[in-house]
């Protein structure tokens, strides 16, 4: 499996997160996402979950190929490989995703225990399972041990507002840390939007905002 890598050059352990691409893969916004994450010290790796998927389909098609299990096991070594880096503090590694990344974000936040933090943005098809292999990413909700961080755009319809209020209400239902953030003129995929809304854009600004400080509190508990 092919993983893209960014992060700063240090010589002693710190942060990192293993984030999770959108529809279209590990392009340019993904890029951009990990760059603005090298900057503040994340060092950055990026699985790319479709490498079991033939080259010949177009990356924003693969998504129906995928597999949850598979999802899993490649979320699992892309922290098993940060894990061995010297200069990554195991303590401080953080699962993070946008769109169905986001969606992968919460499925590794609930299966795997090698996380100390989860930031979702606006991930959609929690009720759904990839590969029809049973168990969804809603179901392993009340498997989170970690706080969770998420934001969402109230004119998306996947996840609607009405989805993120039952993820909301089900996190609180088991007592897991989570803070939602909705923003009222904004819809799916705000972050990635070229220059967008005025919505769309005090979305993407205060959302970049609220992730720093999430990861700084995270990191330093």
């Amino acid at each position: 499996m092919d993983v893209y890598l960014d992060g700063p050059d240090r010589n002693a352990p710190g942060p990192a997160i293993v984030l999770m691409y959108h529809r279209d893969g590990i392009d340019d916004f993904t890029k951009r996402v990990a760059g603005e994450l090298s900057a503040a010290d994340y060092l950055v790796a990026v699985p790319d979950v479709s490498h079991r998927v033939a080259r010949d389909i177009p990356m924003a098609d693969r998504k129906q190929f995928l597999k949850d299990s598979e999802v899993l096991a490649d979320i699992r070594a892309a922290a098993d490989y940060l894990r061995g880096r010297p200069d990554v503090d195991t303590n401080k590694l953080i699962i993070m995703g946008h769109c169905m990344g986001g969606r992968m974000a919460l499925l590794g936040a609930g299966a795997l225990p090698d996380f100390k933090g989860a930031v979702v943005y606006y991930g959609g098809g929690a009720h759904l399972s990839w590969g029809d292999e049973g168990k969804t990413p809603f179901d392993a909700l009340r498997d989170i041990r970690i706080p969770v961080v998420g934001f969402f755009g109230n004119l998306d319809k996947n996840p609607s507002p009405e989805q993120v209020d039952r993820i909301d209400a089900e996190l609180t239902r088991h007592g897991i840390t989570h803070t939602f953030h909705c923003y009222d003129n904004a819809g799916h995929g705000f972050q990635n939007r070229t220059p967008g809304t005025a919505g769309e854009q005090a979305a993407a600004a205060d959302s970049w905002a609220k992730t720093f400080a999430f990861l700084s509190d995270t990191a330093s508990n």
